[in-house]
């Protein structure tokens, strides 16, 4: 037994209980500092989160803002044109009519065609086009053609196979392999 008590009080093993304790406190301390660390991490990466959120928020605001001044910068250039434009007069009106056509006779070929034959003729290719897009080029024919209509006639096409549906609100002509 005497060899365990002595071994106990021995100056080295003394020692290496100060480095051991010494050891512990470093470990603590560095704990400590790693929870403080990431504590600030986290925050960092809350405070990035909401600055990533306010930029988004701020880039849409910047678009629609861009979107509204061309917008208005167009109606300028509109008001202008219509402003810069000669006013005609009630003569040059009755110039610019067209004569009454000969009785008998049928009505321009474009005016003859159905909504669905102006529609189907706007496809004109592989292009991929919007209710949007297809509207005014049906107009060129048919003035008082509303968006309405035109939307419903390219969902009738579509249904009964002569257009494909490419995502939501576009369309085109089948390709050779679909129409089959």
């Amino acid at each position: 037994m005497s060899t365990a008590r002595s071994a106990a009080a021995h100056p080295f093993v003394a020692h290496l209980r100060q480095v051991a304790a010494l050891e512990h406190d470093r470990r603590t301390a560095a704990e400590e500092a790693c929870t403080k660390a990431q504590q600030v991490l986290d925050e960092a990466r809350l405070r990035l989160a909401d600055a990533e959120k306010e930029l988004a928020q701020a880039e849409q605001r910047r678009l629609i803002a861009a979107e509204r001044s061309s917008a208005a910068a167009a109606m300028i250039a509109s008001a202008e044109d219509f402003l810069n434009e000669p006013a005609a007069t009630a003569a040059d009106a009755e110039d610019t009519q067209p004569a009454d056509p000969p009785p008998g006779s049928r009505p321009p070929a474009s005016d003859s065609r159905t909504l669905k034959e102006l529609v189907l003729a706007v496809f004109t290719g592989p292009e991929v086009l919007s209710p949007a897009e297809v509207a005014p080029l049906v107009r060129v024919h048919r003035q008082k053609t509303t968006n309405k209509a035109v939307r419903s006639t390219l969902t009738v096409l579509r249904r009964e196979g002569s257009l494909v549906l490419v995502e939501r609100g576009y369309y085109r002509l089948p390709k050779q392999e679909e129409r089959l």
